[in-house]
């Protein structure tokens, strides 16, 4: 998000980007203490009560956490990668950290809505949407590769501008569109076979088998807006799927 457009949003939510650009650029860290909302406050010449508002949302998001007398922190979980965080499969033992891959957005490119994609968005199949490939990785290693589906009409001047600023998919959804995502959906399973460009990315053949992941998420009025097909490596990583995940 560009300085004019970011001058145009309400204080508050200069208050969460500027938080977000933090974030992307690891400024902040996960389990990192943020300054105080007076600190904050003075910092960005606003008042304690905007700082205050634009942290809430951030942790509504999950993206924040506050510790009652003790502080608002960063928390370890990615809500684009979602609830599952990843275990390294060398450390697969009883109590071994999670881990919360980086993202990096590759591509977004018009394309036309499968069967699938059709049917979970509530389009006809060949409508307009936005194809994104979104890569995963673990320190250096590439751990997964997003297939990303969003409707073209109500983002129609979607770009790949804010990774440049290094804001994430769904800060600029929220931030530049108003929309809030909530998983409705999510399937795993074992899957035969990708797209090219997606099985270059995982370093494997295109048809071996990879662990498939798809999740529908919605707007908070219930409107089907992203269509995700995560593809994990099959070997390395184990995914958490159970017990609690912040």
């Amino acid at each position: 998000m560009n300085e004019t457009v970011l001058a145009s949003q309400p204080l508050y939510r200069q208050v969460m980007v500027k938080i977000l650009q933090q974030l992307a650029a690891g400024v902040l860290k996960p389990g990192q203490a943020l300054p105080s909302e007076w600190d904050l406050a003075r910092q960005w010449q606003v008042s304690q009560g905007t700082v205050r508002k634009g942290l809430n949302e951030l942790v509504a998001q999950g993206v924040l956490t506050r510790q009652q007398g003790v502080g608002t922190f960063v928390t370890g979980k990615n809500a684009e990668w979602g609830d599952y965080p990843l275990i390294d499969g060398a450390l697969a033992r009883p109590g071994a950290a999670q881990v919360w891959p980086r993202s990096e957005l590759l591509s977004i490119v018009p394309a036309q809505a499968d069967d699938e994609t059709a049917a979970q968005l509530h389009l006809r199949v060949r409508d307009a949407v936005w194809r994104l490939l979104v890569l995963w990785r673990q320190g250096h290693r590439t751990v997964a590769v997003d297939e990303v589906m969003l409707p073209t009409a109500p983002l129609a001047d979607l770009n790949i501008l804010y990774v440049q600023q290094r804001v994430t998919l769904y800060a600029l959804l929220q931030l530049h569109y108003g929309v809030a995502l909530y998983t409705q959906l999510q399937l795993m399973s074992v899957h035969q076979g990708v797209a090219a460009d997606v099985a270059r990315l995982l370093k494997t053949e295109a048809q071996a088998p990879v662990w498939y992941w798809c999740r529908l998420s919605c707007a908070t009025d219930g409107a089907p807006m992203e269509w995700r097909r995560r593809y994990l490596a099959a070997e390395g990583v184990l995914l958490q799927t159970s017990g609690p995940s912040l």
